[in-house]
């Protein structure tokens, strides 16, 4: 069967399978076996070096070695098992893709949290934002919940549904893959804090710029969702005015575009460790946010991953035919 035929159609299976199921525990993840690949690779690096020279060097070996590992790991696994069997280099294909999309696993998350909060039930509702965020949870309250989980949402739709998408329409799964082990990296060691600083540098600066296209890409797409509901003018004017209100060069992209959109605020006072941080606000003359700005913000994310995934297919089908260069 056609080579062509079969990556196509393995990318659409492969979001299809993550749309309705998301990321199953019980399944197993070529991303934890990464992690622990990581945290291996960690430890190493710390038994043997302490400056901030030597740590800085050894992150950039960990980058090399499993970044470089997992994308020469998930080549030869592919092109192994289509020699094998067309059907058996097509079915690791779609499993590859299924696992580098993050969009089911966060729609469910999401969805719990807003059930909880519905439920009255604040404290699962803490615990369930706690697994997507990294500040105290313990003292918010419904607003606070609220804001976390959607800032969370729009945050991650970038890393974890359109940069995997993106990439893997550029090409296909070993380029997705490359992707997945940089933002894993990043989300392990790509930390500012003293402990991380050295060693996660690279991790966080090469995830930086492997995401700046698709944050970018993100917030567009949100705008042109809000546009259905004739809301994407107010959506850009926060986009172009916050969209370098936060530490990170791309996470405001898709939050300040969110955020105009709902009409709702972003940051403001948070808990991390313990300690108060005031973090930017972001479309201040927003409201707070409240429990149904969740299922508003999930519609919307509906929408993008969607939209998303349309265009990434067609773009997919032009590369791999050859006629994007016919234009």
């Amino acid at each position: 069967m056609d080579r062509v035929v079969l990556s196509i159609s393995a990318l659409g299976l492969a979001y299809l399978l993550d749309y309705m199921i998301g990321d199953p525990p019980y399944l197993p993840h070529p991303v934890r076996c990464l992690g622990m690949v990581i945290e291996g690779l960690e430890k190493v690096a710390r038994r043997f070096f302490v400056s901030a020279a030597g740590l800085k060097a050894a992150g950039f070996l960990i980058v090399i070695i499993a970044a470089a590992g997992s994308v020469l790991a998930a080549f030869f696994l592919i092109e192994g098992a289509h020699r094998f069997h067309y059907l058996a280099g097509w079915l690791l294909e779609i499993y590859i893709l299924f696992t580098v999309l993050a969009g089911g696993d966060l729609r469910r998350h999401v969805s719990r949290v807003g059930w909880e909060l519905h439920s009255g039930r604040l404290d699962r509702a803490r615990t369930g934002t706690a697994l997507l965020v990294s500040r105290d949870t313990g003292r918010l309250d419904e607003s606070g919940i609220s804001r976390a989980t959607l800032e969370s949402l729009f945050e991650s739709s970038a890393d974890g549904l359109v940069a995997p998408l993106f990439f893997a329409a550029l090409g296909g799964a070993p380029l997705a893959v490359l992707y997945k082990a940089v933002n894993t990296l990043d989300s392990m060691l790509g930390y500012l804090t003293d402990e991380f600083k050295d060693l996660g540098f690279f991790s966080a600066r090469l995830d930086d710029i492997l995401c700046y296209i698709p944050s970018r890409l993100t917030a567009g797409l949100l705008i042109l969702a809000g546009a259905m509901e004739g809301v994407s003018g107010r959506g850009l004017r926060v986009l172009i005015r916050d969209r370098g209100k936060h530490n990170s060069p791309n996470s405001a992209w898709p939050e300040a575009a969110a955020a105009g959109v709902l009409g709702v605020k972003f940051g403001g006072p948070d808990y991390y460790h313990g300690r108060l941080k005031e973090q930017p606000l972001i479309n201040e003359a927003g409201r707070n946010a409240r429990p149904g700005d969740i299922d508003r913000g999930l519609a919307l994310f509906n929408r993008v991953s969607i939209i998303a995934f349309i265009c990434f297919m067609i773009i997919y089908y032009l590369l791999q035919t050859g006629e994007v260069f016919a234009f």
